[in-house]
């Protein structure tokens, strides 16, 4: 692959085999074709740049001058080629991938733990948004990769779907022998925030909203949500993978028989015509 213009690559193609022959077999094209694309550069430049010989296609001063642009403009373009297939490893590139808290927390970031091994000048940044409207970080080019509902991904995107995010709901250790309705009465659902329609999905997924009497209260990261479910301040949804450590501990325990919700979930990013190795890698990784 070359950069440089079909009647550059011509007039390159001469000066090396020195007849319009040489250079029409070289470059797969008829003989008319190279000659057009000489006198199509000699008329944009204002210049002659071969004259005929019995030894062939001979260079004029002018045409050395071009000859040494061509070799100069040849050397940047391999530097070039060389940085665009080295990024993120000997030049430094930035990718950024949003999604949800757990999706995150959860998965993305132990996942893409090698990366940065394997590609050291890569500069990946995680953002946490688990609003409703992540589309709009790539469309407003906030960010490269983002993670949403698979029937959210409109046709201008490529996408992968990916294992779906399991929510179980939990409580507190203390729960255990208490009658599932007196729960969903008495304490405070925990969600992210206002627009996480999760929790509410799961209540009504499995027939339970209607014993829900009190209104929900809100911790948009995992941690803080987790905290407030340990102490037995209320009961909630998190991700397995964030519960499962917790649930080791005897911290927490799963409520409603351990069913959980299936939230389906898939990457989305604009199509590239040569996807790069390290986001092919990205892409291939997360789960």
């Amino acid at each position: 692959m070359s950069l440089l213009s079909p009647p550059l690559k011509a007039f390159l193609a001469v000066v090396d085999k020195t007849t319009v022959m040489g250079a029409a077999e070289s470059l797969g094209i008829v003989q008319t074709a190279v000659t057009q694309r000489i006198r199509s550069l000699e008329s944009e430049l204002g210049v002659t740049l071969f004259i005929r010989s019995r030894k062939g296609m001979a260079l004029t001063t002018e045409g050395h001058a071009l000859l040494k642009y061509c070799l100069g403009a040849k050397e940047l373009e391999g530097k070039t080629f060389a940085e665009l297939h080295k990024g993120g490893i000997e030049t430094d590139v930035e990718l950024r991938i949003a999604g949800p808290t757990s999706f995150i927390s959860g998965r993305v970031v132990p996942q893409c733990r090698d990366i940065f091994k394997k590609w050291p000048r890569l500069n990946l940044q995680f953002i946490i948004d688990d609003s409703e409207n992540r589309l709009d970080l790539i469309k407003t080019g906030k960010a490269d990769i983002v993670v949403l509902y698979p029937h959210q991904v409109p046709l201008e995107l490529d996408s992968k779907v990916v294992k779906p995010d399991e929510y179980c709901l939990l409580g507190h250790p203390s729960w255990k022998d208490r009658d599932l309705k007196d729960i969903l009465e008495n304490e405070r659902l925990f969600a992210f925030h206002a627009d996480d329609h999760t929790s509410l999905n799961y209540l009504k997924t499995f027939n339970l909203l209607k014993y829900l009497k009190r209104p929900r209260l809100f911790a948009n990261e995992n941690l803080a949500l987790s905290t407030l479910l340990c102490a037995g301040v209320g009961f909630g949804l998190l991700e397995q993978q964030i519960a499962e450590p917790l649930i080791e501990k005897k911290k927490l325990i799963k409520l409603n028989q351990g069913k959980t919700l299936k939230d389906p979930l898939a990457l989305a990013w604009y199509p590239r015509t040569e996807m790069p190795d390290y986001f092919q890698e990205i892409v291939r990784v997360i789960k």
